[in-house]
């Protein structure tokens, strides 16, 4: 798994476009095709689904104050 990726703020997140959004969200989740079950890469994944977490909800919560 490649060890970097972007955090984007709520209010970037927000200002995406629908498809902008997947793009980055699929972006974030790209996998090595190897099964890595290390705890280091557990924890990376961990790290991936939390920022991927958070970017959903801004998105949710700014579509409930529209």
């Amino acid at each position: 798994m490649a060890n970097r990726f972007k955090r984007w703020t709520a209010e970037e997140v927000i200002k995406m476009n629908e498809e902008t959004f997947m793009v980055e969200v699929l972006d974030m989740i790209k996998f090595s095709p190897e099964l890595d079950e290390t705890d280091q890469a557990v924890a990376l994944t961990k790290k991936k689904l939390e920022a991927i977490e958070q970017a959903l909800e801004a998105r949710i919560n700014a579509a409930k104050s529209n």
